[in-house]
């Protein structure tokens, strides 16, 4: 048996025709035995599968062949067992709550090199957790500011009840692999957060390229390794 690859990816692309979208790729996943979730919005798709290695190369170089879906990056890692029990295609009204188009208001990414830059020169700036508070249980960055989320759909109400002041500061804002903050950063700049950035790739991202440096914990991922350590291996 070939080894088990996991892909996690998002892309924010103007969908149409939802449908046929899901068809053909409940068709793709099933002849290539691949599971995990799909779900495709009028506002794009967010992916998150595992399979054979052949297998999961065979479906990113299927998706990259439509126009729509050549952009699309996906992280990859290793998996010792299948992380999902069955495969679903889903259709969602948006990918993630959030009264905002990412592809019209966006906030500038920050590559993991320099938020790691910035924790060892003592830089003066906070660092916002989107995620759910069972998550943040798992591991959060050092001094990040846990804003007692239940939902991300509760994160607006949750920005209007901080301190003013901290939006005087440079804000950076994570999650798990971007996603959320994809319209976390654009909604802190509408709340008047002065200087505004999101964590390109999320945690994950930071884990590939940086390590455990400033970070406590694990990761958690919504799938049955329930989390990962800093090496991108699954947590005991």
């Amino acid at each position: 048996m070939q080894a088990l690859i996991h892909i996690a990816g998002y892309l924010f692309v103007p969908l149409t025709k939802l449908e046929a979208w899901q068809s053909q790729c409940k068709d793709f996943c099933k002849v290539h035995t691949l599971k995990g979730t799909v779900v495709f919005s009028p506002e794009g798709v967010n992916i998150m599968l595992a399979g054979e290695e052949a297998h999961i190369d065979a479906f990113i170089n299927w998706l990259n062949n439509f126009p729509e879906f050549a952009n699309i990056k996906f992280k990859h890692t290793a998996t010792s067992f299948m992380p999902f029990r069955r495969m679903y295609v889903k259709i969602k009204p948006v990918l993630v709550p959030g009264k905002i188009n990412p592809l019209q208001e966006s906030a500038p990414q920050l590559a993991p090199e320099e938020l790691k830059r910035w924790y060892e020169q003592g830089k003066d700036f906070i660092i916002i957790d989107t995620r759910n508070d069972y998550e943040l249980a798992i591991g959060k960055f050092a001094h990040a500011l846990d804003i007692h989320l239940k939902e991300f759909k509760d994160f607006e109400t949750a920005l209007a009840q901080l301190d003013p002041a901290l939006k005087e500061k440079p804000a950076v804002f994570y999650c798990t692999g971007g996603i959320r903050c994809e319209k976390a950063a654009p909604l802190a700049k509408r709340a008047g957060f002065k200087e505004v950035y999101q964590l390109a790739g999320g945690i994950l991202n930071y884990f590939k390229e940086c390590g455990a440096a400033h970070y406590q914990g694990d990761c958690y991922v919504f799938d049955e390794r329930v989390a990962l350590t800093p090496e991108l291996k699954i947590a005991k």
